[in-house]
């Protein structure tokens, strides 16, 4: 049973750290490459990606967490996890530039 949670704790944060990335940039970001005219700083937009990238970031925090603190970890591989996957999700929102 631990290894299916811990499984599912790090597919969970691993699809997490993926939405992340995913969800960098602003979505207008590709306009100016059509119509040098245009500034895309200028456009507003209502902020859901930013939220949902929060959100996953949450997410993926969570999910190392409750890694760390549920499961027993055995090799120093499974105590690293935890770690290197919150790096890793802090790590890809701070490139994303929220």
């Amino acid at each position: 049973m631990a290894r299916l949670s811990r499984l599912f704790l790090s597919t969970t944060a691993i699809l997490a750290i993926s939405g992340i990335l995913l969800l960098s940039g602003d979505r207008y970001d590709w306009m100016p490459g059509l119509d040098p005219t245009i500034d895309p700083s200028g456009i507003k937009t209502d902020g859901s990606r930013a939220l949902v990238r929060t959100l996953l970031l949450a997410a993926a925090l969570a999910a190392s967490a409750m890694m760390a603190l549920i499961t027993n970890a055995r090799t120093r591989g499974e105590r690293l996890l935890p770690l290197v996957l919150s790096l890793a999700a802090l790590a890809a929102y701070a490139v994303g530039g929220a």
